[in-house]
């Protein structure tokens, strides 16, 4: 067996042996711890990984960015934008993410895309996974001779904001955040700190609205764009409604065990079908 086999079956084991654990000390809400040791290990294998291929390194203080040579210019770019979105998504998120934050730098969209299993052509420039954060290279989409409006452009359209909002969902959560929810949360502070979303929140047309168990299966729902529509618009409606902090509170109860109906109801004290009659009145008359 060699050396690269034998850690990961160690690692394998390792998992499993923790795992067990958890479960007989914590037999209430197991899911959670694990979904929270799976994190931690799958940020710890990925750093061995990248090195393990002979990927060049560039640390900041929160994250550590893994890269082919070569892209060391498109790298130092990608650290500096997670770096400057991190200060204001831990305040208003209320956290601080312990240990270094691997991110992967991939050269093209195909091996972006290669890594998860999905299609060479589906349209990705990021992922957040489990504690790491996977990056196409922004030569693969940016076609600008400018220098500033290279990095601008980057930092406006680029992925950074909108994964990392979804590493503070993860941990908050302990990774028991509905889909849809996770979506709206990470597109409603990438709108707050670049501007960019899938449409007004206030003009979605209501007459092609998804029902929320129909939210509940976004991935498998053909209409993405109009999904992404949607679940910013409802994280909107209860932010103005109620107030971001609120809407931090329900990802702590999530983080607790509650489901959606139950953490709607611990908080806003409305259930999923009141929520749906409010923010369609919202859209409505707003």
């Amino acid at each position: 067996m060699s050396r690269k086999a034998r850690l990961v079956a160690r690692l394998t084991l390792v998992s499993v042996l923790v795992s067990s654990l958890v479960l007989m000390k914590i037999p209430t809400v197991p899911n959670l711890y694990i979904n929270s040791l799976i994190r931690e290990i799958n940020k710890r294998v990925l750093v061995w990984y990248s090195y393990s291929r002979g990927m060049d390194a560039l640390s900041g203080e929160r994250f550590i960015v893994f890269y082919h040579a070569g892209r060391q210019r498109e790298a130092e770019m990608v650290l500096t934008a997670a770096e400057g979105f991190y200060p204001a998504l831990a305040e208003n998120f209320g956290l601080e993410i312990q240990g270094p934050v691997p991110v992967l730098l991939y050269d093209d969209r195909e091996s972006l895309n290669k890594s998860f299993g999905w299609p060479a052509d589906a349209d990705t420039l990021g992922v957040y996974w489990a504690g790491s954060i996977r990056v196409l290279s922004p030569d693969a989409w940016i076609n600008s001779a400018d220098e500033r409006d290279y990095y601008r452009v980057f930092a406006e359209l680029g992925p950074m904001s909108h994964e990392i909002a979804h590493l503070f969902v993860d941990y908050l959560s302990m990774g028991n955040c509905p889909r849809w929810f996770n979506e709206g949360v990470a597109q409603y502070q990438e709108h707050r700190l670049t501007g960019f979303h899938f449409g007004e929140a206030c003009s979605f047309p209501l007459e092609k609205a998804f029902s929320l168990e129909e939210l509940a299966g976004f991935d498998t729902l053909e209409e993405q764009n109009r999904a992404y529509h949607q679940s910013f618009s409802i994280v909107s409606f209860l932010v103005e409604t109620y107030g971001w902090p609120a809407v931090v509170s329900v990802l702590r109860e999530f983080g607790r065990g509650a489901d959606l109906e139950d953490g709607l109801k611990r908080v806003f004290g409305i259930d999923p079908n009141t929520l749906d009659g409010e923010w369609k009145r919202w859209v409505r008359y707003r």
